[in-house]
């Protein structure tokens, strides 16, 4: 059966039955038949003329029988490492209906084997291995078409292996039909129904209803991992049918890690070149932590859902996509490309997110815009022009971006703008040479102090990215200025911060600010500053960094100042931020020595923070010793979680000295000195802190320059913290001086330490408020006491001071009499107008000077007036004659922030003096009369007074030249009254009206018709203050002139021995006689003494007593002698005993005297009804 003969025969038969075509050759190394009654072929060789290999058989082996007829039934064909290359650019197959028939006629088996196999599919653009470890066909049916069952396959498809693949294959009439198939690969799969027609050409010609799904592992197929990223899942499912050039894919629903969409797709003309496709995309959604890992991003937004459309049109390629219209927020997304000749793309942006978009809302921005376009062209041109916009608490942030790159050069523009700042950069290089450069300035305005106006830099940025491994880059700043409100202050280089400082703390010779390096998807930044500053870190997610900042030896001395006050110390400090798998950690340790305020020794400073900053949550420490002893510390946490960080903090004060006070403040206070002790917890909202606690001073004062009195707190004077009010009780205040006492009680409230409220009350029966020394130039000098209330209310930028007092004992005030003032001079307010100063250029070194602006200051004054105060007025500044005094009455004055002043109310003299000035010649004390009066009515300067104050002449005077008549041979009392009234400033004329009191009527009536005249009583009146006399027509006195020196030396004595004060009050005087040649009058001269005392509450002594002078009455006491006997206890009754000179003495009479004793009782009343009932009263 084996013989040559046999196998030529088999050989032929196979090779007839193949229907081997003309251009092939097939070549059949050996056949035979084995023990099964099977032909067995091997070494089948199929090639073309060019001897290249189509197709090669290691064995085949069937049933002979079919080989020489056509019966089939129980035949099977086992084909082993069949080597199969089907290529599609080299060889046409074109395989014809009857063709196709005549194979499926002459099959003679029911049952394909085939097993280590390989073929190999070559087409224009991908080549691909289909291995073939074991393949079944089994029913293989030719009645009628042909069906196939296709299973137990198991090989690989290029790399991917398949561990099964099932389907029922028929064909009939042209039509194909895959059902049921299922390809497996470990947990992937393609299973569906694939049905379609071919036409007379055996090409597909349409697709009926078909489906499939899958679930793909993106590592298995290159373009999907290019696309998709490793390990990325791949599913989805597909309907689809119609026309080879007009399919409808009805449903193509498209899932990954990264992206899952639903759509519908329109295929025309798709196998041929005239090819039209539109795409509708529904409910497309990005998963964010896929996109997030992909990226190397942090995860916190979440991305909207779209739809979108995408349509090819030949070469040409448009697509839109757009946010779903259930959001408020939109999101488009649309563009072109050209895939002709030249590469043509065009993609536009368009983003407007609100505040119900979920990334706007989780990192809490009001508002979110990009408006982007970017296009490339094949002739290396690509442009991309962006304005980007971030709205967040009413604060922006704008980004506009415009690049463009040809032929590898990059020239890009990029600015940053916000509210308070502007970064504007030129990014330029070569990209062949790797190489980039960027000078860039910053802006920064609206800073929060406000010292500082604006702050300018310029940068400089060298990239090299050649080797892509190890990125570097260096950062320079210079030409820093900073803007104030009125200096200018520059850097060249941040060198100048050497000069300010006063010694090198930066190293001067570096080549750059900073290095910043990118290796292996992490920055590297390390400053180039010395050893006295060093910063450096790493960067490479948000989850995995660590930034250090570490300064030392850094001396405040110039750098820092309070009110013009520099601080000065030494900083040494350590701040370091690290983030990773392990920790979250914010560790900041700092030092200051020998801190300072204008060489006040405050002691060392130790601050500690240390915390977690995933849950932004912080513990805080720091110390203030002083010599090694704790005067503050504290303890405590900062957790910001929310929107608003919260504080905790536990503050302990021990004997803290608060004398660095006076060096900050203003002169209106100096010599402050306390110790201050207690414990507070400050505690809530960073933009509301509360504190609660006590606080207790010790050896406490401080004195007020302008007052010039020192203050004193009482030892453990409480103040109590409560939220946000400081609250005052009982605080009792004295001074060094009197030891006057006030009390304060009250409190400072603020709106989280702005917008400070004041509510204080002082109390005090005696409060000693001036004590001002003589000094020319101040506008007044004296003591001042008062009773009452002061208190300050309001907030410090509308403050309104309220006194509402009543004077107290020991107050006297004196304006001196050289001073000329304007009500200008007392304003408590003073402008500045800000257009006159002079802005300045200064060096970095000098300090910024503060300017505030004004503030509102509003004060009430209800001052109640009593005899215990004393008040010395000058009224005529050209005469210098003025006014001393007490009285009563009640004046009420207002200062409002306009600087309007008013004073209402009156003043009504009880006792005084008023010292009359006039013609050079006249000097004389007027006794002020009890209920002369001076009245404001709002203009301090317009006050009107009406005042009458009694001149005694001393010992009288004579009127025999007046009467004309030489029988008067004495003196009798004479009083000179003035009359002042009119403006207080600018009075009127004095009006003189002369008395004579103690004198018969009949007399008084002659003398009075005399000086009926006014004008004859106004010359009389300048000849009793001027002479001492009374004149006859005009004539000069020798004896006027001299009683006018004697009473001025009398003044002298009379000060030096009591002064009007004291409780015993002694004057001296000379009165020199009439020596009148006219009327032949001489009347001895006399020399006198004048007591008034208190020889206890209940006896008053007043006495004039005097010894006549060269006559011969020399051995004689002459004068007059009052005792007051007070019997009640108000006062109102009392009883008197007299000795009086009389009132006449006739030429050649001696002296003679008049004695009495008296009875007085004094009521007040307004009607004889309340006088009897007052009576009554006093009797029961």
């Amino acid at each position: 059966m084996n013989t040559p003969k046999v196998q030529d025969l088999l050989e032929q038969s196979f090779i007839n039955y193949l229907n081997i075509r003309e251009n092939t050759n097939l070549k059949i190394d050996q056949s035979y038949f084995n023990i099964k009654g099977e032909v067995v072929f091997s070494e089948v060789l199929l090639s073309d003329n060019d001897l290249d290999t189509i197709l090669y058989l290691e064995s085949i082996r069937t049933n002979f029988l079919p080989l020489i007829t056509n019966f089939n039934s129980g035949n099977s064909l086992t084909i082993d490492g069949l080597n199969l290359l089907i290529d599609s650019t080299q060889n046409e197959i074109e395989f014809k209906n009857d063709s196709f028939k005549e194979i499926t006629n002459n099959l003679f088996f029911d049952e394909l084997i085939l097993s280590n196999s390989n073929i190999i599919v070559n087409t224009d653009s991908l080549q691909n291995f289909i291995k073939i470890e074991n393949l079944t066909a089994k029913e293989i049916n030719n009645i009628n078409g042909l069906s196939i069952k296709l299973n137990n396959f198991s090989g690989k498809i290029n790399k991917t292996q398949v561990d099964k693949f099932n389907s029922e294959v028929t064909y009939k009439n042209n039509s194909f039909n895959f059902i049921n198939s299922n390809l497996e690969s470990g947990d992937q799969f393609i299973k569906g129904d694939i049905k379609f027609e071919l036409d007379s050409k055996n090409q597909i010609n349409s697709f009926q209803e078909s489906f499939f799904e899958f679930y793909l592992e993106s590592n298995n197929f290159k373009k999907l991992e290019q696309f998709f990223g490793k390990e990325s899942i791949i599913a989805g499912e597909v309907l689809f049918s119609g026309l080879k050039d007009d399919i409808t894919v009805e449903k193509f629903n498209f899932k990954t890690d990264l992206i899952e969409f639903k759509s519908k797709v329109y295929l025309q003309g798709s196998l041929s070149n005239d090819f039209n496709v539109s795409i509708d995309l529904f409910d497309i959604n990005i998963d964010e932590e896929s996109l997030s890992r992909n990226m190397n991003i942090s995860q916190d937004f979440t991305l909207p859902t779209f739809d979108g459309n995408i349509k090819v049109d030949n070469d040409i390629i448009n697509y839109s996509f757009y946010q779903q219209n259930k959001y408020n927020s939109k999101i488009n997304i649309d563009g072109t490309a050209t895939l002709k000749n030249q590469l043509s793309l065009d993609f536009d942006l368009v983003l407007d997110l609100l505040n119900d978009d979920k990334f706007v809302s989780a990192n809490n921005l009001d508002n979110l815009k990009l408006d982007s376009r970017f296009s490339i062209r094949s002739n290396n041109e690509i442009n991309f022009e962006a304005d980007f916009q971030i709205t967040k608490n009413n604060q922006y942030f704008d980004f506009d971006i415009n690049t463009y790159t040809v032929n590898n050069y990059l020239s890009s523009n990029l600015e940053i703008r916000s509210n308070n700042f502007k970064i504007d950069s030129e990014i330029y290089g070569n990209l062949k040479n790797k190489k980039l450069n960027s000078s860039g300035n910053i802006f920064i305005e609206n800073l929060s102090t406000a010292d500082i106006n604006n702050i300018n830099a310029k940068t400089d940025l060298k990239i090299d990215y050649s080797n892509m491994d190890n990125v570097q880059s260096s950062i320079d700043l210079k030409e820093i200025i900073i803007e104030t409100s009125n200096n200018s202050i520059y850097f060249p280089n941040l060198n100048e911060v050497n000069k300010i400082l006063g010694y090198d703390f930066l190293y001067d010779k570096r080549d750059h600010d900073f290095y910043l390096r990118l290796v292996d998807n992490q920055f590297n930044l390390k400053s180039d500053f010395g050893p006295n500053l060093l910063i450096n870190g790493f960067y490479r997610n948000s989850n995995n960094l660590d930034l250090s900042i570490n300064f030392s030896n850094l001396f405040l001395k110039n750098l820092f100042e309070i009110n013009k006050n520099p601080i000065s110390g030494s900083i040494n400090s350590k701040i370091n931020i690290n983030r990773s798998d392990t920790n979250r950690i914010l560790n900041i340790n700092s030092s200051l020595k020998n801190l300072k305020i204008k060489e006040f020794n405050l002691g060392d400073l130790e601050i500690n923070a240390f915390g977690n900053t995933d849950f932004n949550s912080y513990s805080i420490d720091f110390k203030l010793l002083q010599e090694d002893t704790p005067t503050i510390e504290s303890d405590g946490t900062l957790i910001a979680i929310n929107k608003k960080p919260n504080l905790d903090l536990d503050l302990k004060f021990n004997d803290f000295d608060l004398s660095f006070i006076e060096k900050i403040g203003s002169n209106t206070l100096n010599k402050i000195s306390s110790l201050v002790s207690g414990q507070v917890n400050l505690w809530g909202a960073y933009d509301n802190i509360q504190h609660n606690g006590k606080l207790f001073l010790n050896k406490s004062k401080f004195f007020i320059p302008y007052l010039n009195i020192e203050y004193l707190i009482d030892d453990n004077s409480e103040i109590t913290l409560l939220n946000q009010n400081i609250e005052f009780n009982d605080i009792s205040i004295s001074d060094s001086e009197t030891n006057s006492i006030s009390e304060l009680n009250g409190k400072i409230n603020h709106l989280n330490y702005k917008d400070w409220n004041l509510d204080l009350i002082f109390k005090s029966d005696r409060l000693f408020i001036i004590n001002k020394e003589f000094d020319e130039s101040e506008k007044f000098y004296g003591k001042a006491f008062i009773g009452g209330e002061i208190s300050i209310l309001g907030p410090t930028n509308q403050i309104s001071l309220n006194v509402n007092g009543e004077t107290e004992l020991g107050t006297y005030i004196t304006i001196p009499q050289n001073q000329s003032f304007s009500i200008e001079n007392f304003s408590f307010i003073e402008f500045s107008d800000l257009n006159n100063l002079k802005k300045r250029k200064s060096e970095p070194s000098e300090i910024i000077d503060k300017i505030s602006n004004s503030k509102s200051f509003d004060l009430e004054i209800d001052l109640t007036l009593n005899n215990d105060a004393v008040v010395d007025i000058t009224i005529d500044q050209e005469t210098g004659s003025y006014i001393s005094g007490s009285g009563n009455g009640n004046l009420f004055m207002e200062i409002d922030s306009d600087g309007e002043f008013n004073i209402y109310g009156d003043f009504i003299t009880t006792e005084g003096v008023y010292n009359f000035k006039d013609l050079a010649l006249i000097d004389k004390k007027f006794k002020l009369n009890n209920g002369g009066t001076i009245i404001w009515d709002g203009e301090p300067l317009g006050a009107q007074m009406d005042i009458s104050a009694i001149y005694e002449v001393p010992g009288g005077a004579n009127p025999a030249l007046l009467l004309d008549n030489p029988n008067f041979n004495k003196k009798i009392p004479t009083d000179l009254e003035i009359k002042l009234t009119g403006n207080l400033t600018k009075p009127n004329s004095p009006d003189f009206e002369i008395y004579f009191p103690n004198t018969s009527s009949t007399v008084t009536s002659e003398i009075n018709y005399k000086l009926n005249d006014p004008e004859v009583r106004q010359l009389q009146a300048i000849s009793l203050l001027t002479q001492g006399i009374f004149i006859n027509e005009v004539s000069v006195s020798i004896e006027g002139i001299t009683n006018n020196i004697y009473e001025k030396v009398s003044d002298v004595f009379s000060e030096l021995l009591g002064g009007s004060r004291g409780p015993l009050k002694v004057g001296l005087n000379y009165l020199q006689g009439d020596k009148s040649e006219i009327l032949d009058i001489k009347t001895e001269d006399r020399f006198g003494v004048t007591l008034s005392t208190e020889i206890s509450d209940k006896i008053l002594f007043n006495g004039k007593i005097g010894v006549p002078i060269g006559g011969i009455e020399e051995t004689l006491i002459i004068g007059d002698v009052q005792i007051d006997f007070i019997l009640n206890d108000d006062g109102s009754l009392k009883a008197k005993v007299f000795n009086r000179e009389n009132e006449f003495r006739y030429i050649g009479d001696k002296l003679g005297y008049t004695q009495g004793v008296g009875v007085t009782y004094q009521v007040d009343f307004q009607t004889f009804r309340d006088l009897i009932s007052k009576l009554i009263e006093k009797n029961k």
